[in-house]
């Protein structure tokens, strides 16, 4: 595999390339169990003469690296994500008195971020920018396929140091509001400005210097019978609260990954 390909794994994050980025697919690997679910992803590569064949389980393992390849290893060119600038320039273009972003300061598990981008997805958000510190080339396989798809139509945008990209999005008037169990309880609704969510990491919360920049913090209530939810599902709380007006307009606007039932 060369530096400018990626690995796509999984049902749905595979039939988002087809339906999206046809153009992308390089090869695609799958087992013959699958011929009816990968259809789509088949024409799509035979449309571009891109080369397709039937191979058996342990063959799909080794080319995924995983056991949870669902039937389906697609090698496309790599998904590119979108520079801070870009996020500012498109919401301005579009409605710079709306938007909404969900940022992820530090998250280490992939399993988390692809579910965030999937919620941010569902959401209708305008972008989820996430901490890419050593400048790699996409989202990781395993992203990808926790995201079901989302990543195809969802800008992610991965940033060295997410401060200072926070400071852009608040320069072009976008309100910074972090998750914080101490934070207020509730984040309100983004239709009376852009907002942009911040998640701290899984262990560590939001650093100090991310902190420095932040307008305000929210947190959600619970019973207290355990310490904290899961990044990903408080993410997945406070975009269905900040969207708000959004949400309701967001399927006319993007695609809505899962709602064909086929989600996990």
């Amino acid at each position: 595999m060369s530096r400018r390909e990626s690995v796509v794994y999984g049902i749905n994050a595979a039939l988002a390339v087809a339906k999206h980025r046809p153009e992308a697919i390089r090869r695609v690997f799958h087992h013959q169990d699958r011929r009816f679910d990968v259809a789509p992803i088949l024409k799509a590569a035979a449309a571009h003469r891109r080369p397709y064949r039937e191979v058996p389980t342990e063959d799909l393992e080794r080319l995924a690296k995983t056991l949870h390849h669902e039937g389906i290893v697609v090698f496309t060119a790599t998904l590119a994500l979108t520079p801070i600038s870009q996020l500012v320039a498109d919401r301005a273009e579009a409605d710079p008195n709306r938007g909404l972003y969900i940022a992820v300061d530090s998250v280490q598990n992939p399993h988390n971020l692809g579910a965030i981008i999937r919620s941010a997805a569902w959401f209708g958000a305008d972008g989820v920018i996430f901490v890419n510190p050593e400048g790699q080339r996409g989202l990781s396989a395993a992203a990808l396929r926790i995201a079901q798809g989302g990543a195809e139509t969802m800008p992610c945008c991965g940033v060295r140091d997410l401060a200072e990209a926070l400071m852009v999005l608040k320069d072009a008037g976008v309100r910074i509001v972090g998750a914080d169990q101490n934070g207020r309880p509730t984040v309100g609704g983004s239709a009376g400005g852009p907002v942009c969510v911040v998640m701290g990491a899984e262990n560590d919360g939001l650093s100090d210097a991310v902190r420095a920049v932040i307008d305000d913090c929210v947190a959600i209530p619970g019973s207290g019978a355990v310490e904290s939810l899961n990044v990903a599902v408080a993410a997945g709380i406070l975009l269905s609260q900040a969207s708000q007006v959004e949400v309701r307009r967001a399927p006319a606007r993007r695609g809505a990954p899962g709602s064909n039932g086929r989600g996990r």
